[in-house]
C-alpha cells in the first residue's frame, strides 16, 4: 500500500541543507515525522524519483528551506511520475527504532552513518536491535551483494540511515539473485 505522500502540504517538502562549506550541495525530501533528535524523511532523486527513506540528525542540518522554485519542479516530477513511496508504519515516536524495526520487517537494507563522520560506514539488512544493550546488529552486504559478516553498532552513535534508498535497493536486487 502507497503512502499518500503526494497529497501532504507544500511546507512539508524541503531542500535540506547539512554542509557549512557548501551552500549548493542539498537534498530534496518530505519531511514525514520529526522527534527531539530526528528528522524522519522521504527522500527524493534530482529526478523526482522516490529514493527511499533517511533519518537525519537534527544536529547535522544546517539549514531547511522550502516553497523554492526547484521544489515545486521536484514535486511537478513526483506527481508526474506517478511516484510513490512505500507505507512507513514504524514507531513515530522513537524514529530510529522505529526506522531500524520497519527495515528489518520490510527486509529493505540500510546504509548508516555514524558519528561525527559524512560517510556511509555501514550497510546492510538490520539483523537484530538490542534496546537494552543498546546495540544493532547488520548482516553487512558488500558492493556485489553477497553477505560480508556482521557489524555491531552503538545505537547512540547513529547520526543518519538510508533505508530502501536506489543504491540499497540495487543491492538487495544482487544479494537475492546470488
Amino acid at each position: 500500500m502507497a503512502n499518500n505522500i503526494k497529497e501532504e502540504k507544500v511546507d512539508n517538502w524541503v531542500e535540506i541543507y547539512t554542509d557549512t562549506s557548501d551552500f549548493e550541495s542539498f537534498a530534496v525530501a518530505i519531511i514525514l515525522e520529526e522527534d527531539k533528535d530526528f528528522y524522519l524523511l522521504a527522500d527524493l532523486t534530482p529526478r523526482g524519483k522516490a529514493d527511499g527513506f533517511y533519518l537525519l540528525d537534527k544536529e547535522n542540518v544546517q539549514t531547511l528551506k522550502n516553497g523554492t522554485a526547484y521544489i515545486k519542479k521536484i514535486k511537478t516530477l513526483y506527481q508526474l511520475k506517478q511516484e510513490e513511496h512505500i507505507e512507513y508504519d514504524g514507531d513515530r515516536e522513537d524514529l530510529l527504532l522505529g526506522l531500524l524495526e520497519f527495515s528489518k520487517r520490510k527486509k529493505l537494507i540500510v546504509s548508516i552513518v555514524v558519528a561525527e563522520s559524512d560517510v556511509y560506514g555501514v550497510q546492510g539488512f538490520v539483523e537484530e536491535v538490542d534496546e537494552i544493550n543498546n546495540i544493532l546488529t547488520i548482516t553487512n552486504i558488500d558492493s556485489f551483494g553477497k553477505e560480508d559478516g556482521k557489524s555491531k553498532l552503538d545505537l547512540g552513535d547513529i547520526s543518519a540511515i538510508a533505508a530502501g534508498d536506489e543504491n540499497g535497493s540495487d543491492l538487495k536486487l544482487l544479494h537475492e539473485n546470488n
